[in-house]
């Protein structure tokens, strides 16, 4: 049995850690996915069951080997780890049966990454939910040491849940506070550790935090700090100036149980499968990439997992075209008259009258009206069709990491945020300055180019005076440039 799991040459977390809540912290693009992912590695390869639920749709990389350099290497094995869902999945993840997936899981003890990243917020939301509670409900009935890995936990457990959102909120309250108790352990990232609820991230039982440069999220950070550390007031603070200097995967581990106390800054190691980053989904290579057998586990619950295929939709009966009759002249006794278009009916021969005599129309008989040939007859109308063409806000990724522009730092925040699973119907204009300096940013030209992205209508204002943002109108747009050699 492993006596631990090495992610760092200066660190080996205990085995006790299966059982532990664990909260990444780092801000984008400074490697907490990474670190945890090296943990993950470990988990696995010591046959610890593990569930990913992925928002993102990265973590199909644990099936992937690498070489030396961290690229996709075939001759490489990667992890047996089951995909549901997504670009890669091995099964279609059905909403429907969650809890079928999840009882499957745990009877045969399968790591797996349930990927979520192609439904909605409110579909990712209801799909964590029951995850997270069928997980603990039959815990019980199967039992074993394993972990649950959350990507984006701040999604599903907000600082400030809406009516919606408490319900998840609870069912990860559970594994946090009782799931210990039924060797569930928990890893929770996030990069906004200010939306995370406090309740879940004071209650962790380490914390492993990479750069941070946001106040907001340092104060988050210091309320766990402030409930497991005796250190004093000038050493914290030395601590709290240290995190915005980190390098990219460079973290502070902090633990302060008596058994396992750690209190270290380390590197972590290198991971043996592929980090599949928003760069490399735009390559070639991404759509032709082989993953990892895991045949056994797809070929028994493939039928019990994914979606019944719906049946063709039955022929529709399209009644015969009706055959049209040009008019014909009819005299009358009021003078020449058109007679109407009659669909597959002939015209009776013209009735003479002599001048003088009465003329007198006969009523149709009983029998003259049950032999009257019924006529259908479709009229087609014009559809007016009205295309409005609406410009897309194109971010190169440098643009996206350094802004120099006004508008261009309001659409790196906004689509920041979007990333993040945060609310796109509550911006105002003070919020949105106020994310700016959080980022040091210069101020200047907001007001205006916030007015133009309202023009263009990838930021529109609704009635309870909000501005509702559209992340989709906002692409990131990833540009290389060839360079010849001489």
């Amino acid at each position: 049995m492993v006596e631990g799991f090495r992610v760092s040459k200066d660190l080996v977390l205990p085995r006790d850690s299966i059982s532990w809540v664990i909260t990444f912290i780092a801000k984008r693009n400074a490697g907490k996915t990474y670190n945890t992912a090296v943990y993950v590695e470990q988990l696995i390869q010591a046959q610890v069951p593990t569930l990913v639920i992925d928002g993102m749709g990265t973590w199909w990389g644990l099936r992937k080997g690498v070489n030396a350099k961290g690229e996709p290497d075939d001759s490489k094995p990667g992890l047996p780890v089951v995909i549901i869902g997504g670009n890669h999945a091995d099964i279609k993840l059905d909403p429907t049966k969650v809890e079928k997936i999840v009882e499957a899981l745990l009877q045969t003890n399968t790591s797996a990454v349930l990927d979520i990243s192609q439904f909605r917020k409110g579909d990712q939301m209801r799909i964590a939910m029951v995850f997270a509670e069928e997980l603990y409900r039959l815990a019980e009935k199967y039992p074993a040491e394993r972990v649950l890995v959350v990507e984006e936990a701040d999604m599903f457990a907000p600082q400030k849940p809406f009516k919606e959102e408490a319900r998840c909120l609870g069912a990860f309250e559970d594994l946090v506070k009782r799931g210990g108790n039924r060797n569930i352990g928990l890893v929770e990232i996030t990069q906004r550790s200010a939306d995370f609820n406090k309740n879940l991230l004071t209650q962790s039982d380490m914390l492993v935090v990479g750069r941070t440069t946001a106040p907001q999220d340092k104060e988050a950070i210091k309320a766990w700090v402030e409930k497991h550390s005796e250190k004093d007031k000038k050493a914290l603070e030395e601590w709290f100036d240290s995190l915005s200097g980190l390098g990219k995967g460079e973290v502070w581990v902090w633990n302060d149980d008596e058994a396992w106390s750690i209190f270290k800054r380390v590197q972590f190691q290198k991971r043996i499968t592929f980090h599949a980053t928003r760069k490399f989904v735009l390559t070639k290579q991404a759509a032709n990439i082989k993953l990892m057998d895991v045949a056994e586990f797809i070929e028994k619950f493939r039928n019990r997992f994914e979606p019944k295929p719906k049946p063709p939709p039955e022929p529709r009966l399209v009644p015969e075209k009706a055959t049209y009759t040009p008019p014909r002249i009819v005299p009358t006794p009021f003078g020449p008259r058109t007679s109407p278009s009659v669909l597959n009916t002939p015209i009776e021969p013209p009735i003479t009258v002599k001048s003088g005599e009465r003329f007198n129309i006969p009523m149709p008989t009983q029998t003259d009206i049950e032999k009257a040939q019924e006529v259908a007859i479709n009229q087609t109308l014009p559809m007016l069709v009205i295309q409005q063409f609406k410009p897309t806000l194109g971010l190169t990724v440098e643009t996206f990491n350094e802004p120099t522009t006004p508008l261009g730092r309001v659409a790196v925040v906004l689509k920041n945020d979007a990333e993040s699973h945060g609310r796109q119907d509550a911006w105002t204009t003070k919020r949105i300055k106020t994310h700016i300096r959080n980022h040091e940013w210069n101020e200047e030209g907001v007001d205006e180019a916030i007015a133009q992205l309202v023009r263009w209508e990838i930021l529109k204002k609704q009635s309870n005076n909000y501005f509702r943002f559209y992340p989709a109108r906002v692409r990131i747009i990833d540009q290389t440039q060839e360079i010849q050699l001489q």
